[in-house]
Formats: C-alpha cells, sequence, structure tokens
C-alpha cells in the first residue's frame, strides 16, 4: 500500500487554545502547494484523515482542492501533537488503505516516518519536517522498519 503522511502547513503561533490556531497566509500556499506537487507526481487519494486541530483540517482540505478531487477529509481523534506516537501509529494503521491521505502535526509526523522506515522514532527524518511536507510511504504492514520512503514534497 501506498499512503502519505503530512504535515499541516504554517499556523498562527497564538490562539486562545492549540486547537484554535489557523493557518496563516503562507501556510495556505504552503499547502496549496504540496499539493500541486503530489498532482504533479500524479498521485490521488483514495482517502483523506486528518486530526481534530483547524490548521490540520484546513491543510487536507487545501490540498483536495489543489489535486482536483472531490473528496472531504474525515476527522480523526488520536494523531494530535499531544498523542503518543505509537498510539496514532495504530490509529493510522485502522484507517489505512492503498492511496490515503492523513494531515497532522510534528512531533509525531517524523517519529512515525522514522519508526516505520528505519525502526528508529528518534532517527532525523530527511528531509525536515517544515510546514506542509508530505512523505510518500511503501509499506504491507506497519512493522518497524517496513516501510519505504518513496518521495517527499515540500512547498
Amino acid at each position: 500500500m501506498n499512503i502519505i503522511l503530512m504535515r499541516h502547513g504554517e499556523a498562527v503561533p497564538f490562539a486562545p487554545n492549540d486547537a484554535d490556531r489557523m493557518l496563516t497566509p503562507k501556510g495556505k500556499a504552503e499547502a496549496s502547494n504540496t499539493g500541486t506537487q503530489l498532482k504533479k507526481a500524479g498521485w490521488v487519494p483514495e482517502v483523506v484523515f486528518c486530526s481534530t486541530r483547524i490548521r490540520a483540517q484546513q491543510t487536507a482540505e487545501i490540498v483536495v482542492s489543489a489535486l482536483g478531487v472531490g473528496l472531504q477529509a474525515t476527522v480523526l481523534q488520536g494523531i494530535t501533537p499531544e498523542d503518543d506516537w505509537a498510539e496514532a501509529m495504530a490509529v493510522i494503521e485502522q484507517h489505512a488503505v492503498n492511496q490515503g491521505l492523513f494531515v497532522f502535526h510534528q512531533p509525531i509526523l517524523t517519529q512515525i516516518v522514522g519508526h516505520l522506515t528505519e525502526a528508529n522514532s528518534n532517527f532525523d527524518v530527511h528531509p525536515r519536517a517544515v510546514p506542509a511536507t508530505a512523505y510518500r510511504l511503501k509499506l504491507d504492514a506497519f512493522l518497524p522498519g517496513s516501510a519505504t520512503l518513496v518521495g517527499a514534497y515540500q512547498p
């Protein structure tokens, strides 16, 4: 199966609470740019998931628009910055299908990518997960070191 694990675009630094942080104009452009790169690479999602945070939901919506597909993101509990990476990976695994796109957060994004590609959740994933970075993984199972990083897309 091929999946995309993506970080949300740049968000405002402050809001009444973390869940309310919205994308900045730069963050919206980043998400659009990454979506356009995915489209140029010929990648089309079958399903889209995002965290409960507004910035992840906005990013997913913008990426779907850039890809030109008529999908709506399904909001998932358990993939926020405060969640444990292993538990977040279990949530992703439960919902993963071929051509699935998941938009969520650091630090759990690179912890999951490191675990899946290098069997090390502390692996220094490259390229670094700047806002709106998307990692395309090929995997048969969510086992340590079992995934191949097929591509990385950055704004």
